[in-house]
């Protein structure tokens, strides 16, 4: 894949296949927001809309699942050189100011890893919200609050009108 990012901070050129696809998976999103918010429509699904789907699903599957951890990975080691030699803090020294020391030792590389790993949660937890959302879509929302009756005049009723049945065995009185 091409690097096409300016050189204007000294960061951004070894980032850019990581700029890159983070901006690509953030303008699916942007694209998945906007098909979201249409109806479902009542015809089933064509064949070719399915299957530009599915393109489009594995897409943002192997960008968020592959593309932009192996990226990080790869901005991490080469450009920042977070290997096994940086040192976070080593076991028996101080934890900040107190008297206790650390009983083990964190590398870079383990930092590294963790925030691999936080993409992974985010990005699992993103999959979720979005199918789960994607189903639901179309559906119709309970009402929240139960709607005022009206009389036929669009007037608000003070109290309900009685059933055909009492007024009949009341003689017709009301």
């Amino acid at each position: 894949m091409p690097n096409l990012i300016p050189d204007w901070l000294p960061w951004m050129r070894p980032a850019g296949r990581l700029i890159l696809a983070s901006v690509l998976f953030v303008i699916g999103l942007v694209v998945i927001a906007v098909l979201m918010r249409r109806e479902k429509p009542d015809r089933p699904a064509t064949w070719s809309e399915c299957m530009a789907g599915a393109v489009g699903v594995f897409a943002m599957m192997t960008l968020a699942y592959a593309v932009i951890p192996s990226e990080w990975i790869t901005f991490s080691d080469k450009y920042l050189q977070w290997d096994t030699t940086k040192f976070v803090f080593r076991n028996n020294q101080h934890i900040f100011f107190l008297p206790v020391n650390w009983p083990f030792t964190m590398i870079k590389q383990d930092v590294r890893d963790i925030i691999v790993v936080v993409v992974y949660a985010v990005m699992i937890g993103l999959n979720v919200v979005l199918i789960s959302k994607w189903q639901k879509r179309g559906q119709e929302r309970p009402a929240t609050e139960e709607k005022a009756r009206t009389s036929r005049f669009g007037r608000p009723l003070r109290r309900r009108a009685p059933e055909p049945a009492t007024v009949a065995a009341n003689g017709g009185e009301v």
